[in-house]
């Protein structure tokens, strides 16, 4: 089992680290749906949403301004503070 995750940052100079532990469940913890901001990510996230607070779960959201560049260091920061669990929002 790879124990390494690449960072997908887009750092001119990508750095590698340790894999964390995924929690055992999601009792108790926040879930943060991002987007990242391309076309109808927003719209899965908003599906996503529901379902995940009819479980009981705690759900925040976070946005990117804009999917052409990397997300700022202030949303990383929130992602980081409040998140336990991260649901990235792809559309590709």
């Amino acid at each position: 089992m790879n124990k390494i995750l690449y960072d997908p940052t887009g750092e001119t100079l990508p750095t590698q680290r340790a894999r964390q532990v995924p929690p055992a469940n999601l009792d108790n913890k926040t879930v943060m749906l991002f987007d990242i901001g391309k076309s109808r990510s927003d719209e899965f996230l908003d599906l996503l949403e529901p379902l995940l607070t009819a479980r009981g779960l705690k759900v925040a959201r976070i946005a990117k301004p804009t999917n052409t560049k990397t997300a700022p260091k202030e949303i990383i920061d929130r992602m980081v503070k409040e998140a336990d669990v991260v649901v990235e929002a792809l559309s590709d």
